[in-house]
């Protein structure tokens, strides 16, 4: 079952959330974080569960955000599209795991809003990080990125069955390779898409290599062609992006 109509009316609230951050002066007060948390909690009365709700809690503030870096209103309603689609997959995800733990559906549709909410809360962070008119240490900048790496991670592999404490052990090596990647990023001339988007990639081979082998379909083929994705994609982003003088 793919159409909620409580679930789409959420997500029709989440876009207004979003609407209303770029398009009212008072957003940042009050009215953000009351608009925010009555979908948090809408989310968690509907996927019944603490787990199914970390990562709709988290897209969120993500997607706000990454929203307040796009200026063009083209790009704004298309990426407002986008992550309210994300949003809306990420709780019926929820909601059809709660039901039946072994939905391989869900599971699929709640991967990719892993890696949907990853990539706002990296570009994000990281577009903030290089504005100038913020300032905070790169040491802020690698917390946030373990914490959320380590967050979604943890739910990420429960969703997927894989042992709590196994799970959180290699929930921390993820946030500690994120943590290194970003801050050797840190001394590259690039944007921060293209800098959250070579997090991702990092991230996702990652992530793919201990999800297969807990799930012992782990191979040399299949290594042999993540590490081949990671080095040819990494190398396509950077071959396709602008290069910024070091200063």
């Amino acid at each position: 079952m793919f159409l909620r109509f409580n679930i789409l009316f959420l997500s029709v609230l989440f876009a207004f959330n979003l609407w209303m951050s770029v398009n009212y002066a008072g957003y940042a007060g009050w009215l953000g974080v009351v608009l925010s948390l009555i979908i948090i909690v809408a989310a968690r009365v509907i996927t019944k569960r603490w787990k199914f709700t970390v990562l709709p809690a988290i897209l969120v503030p993500g997607a706000v955000m990454l929203l307040s870096l796009i200026n063009p209103p083209a790009e704004m309603n298309i990426f407002m599209f986008f992550s309210t689609v994300v949003f809306y997959l990420t709780v019926l995800a929820g909601w059809r795991l709660y039901h039946y733990e072994k939905d391989e559906t869900a599971k699929a549709m709640y991967s990719a809003a892993v890696a949907a909410t990853l990539f706002c809360w990296y570009a994000a962070a990281y577009g903030w990080y290089l504005n100038p008119t913020m300032s905070f240490p790169i040491w802020t900048l690698i917390v946030i990125f373990s914490v959320i790496t380590f967050l979604v991670s943890s739910v990420s592999f429960s969703v997927n069955q894989i042992e709590r404490e196994k799970g959180l052990t290699y929930s921390v090596f993820l946030a500690v390779l994120i943590a290194q990647v970003i801050w050797v990023q840190n001394f590259w001339p690039f944007g921060y898409l293209t800098t959250s988007v070579i997090t991702l990639i990092m991230y996702f081979v990652g992530w793919e290599i201990i999800l297969t082998f807990f799930l012992k379909k782990i191979t040399l083929r299949a290594i042999f062609f993540e590490i081949l994705f990671l080095v040819g994609s990494v190398t396509l982003v950077l071959l396709s992006t602008r290069w910024y003088p070091v200063i």
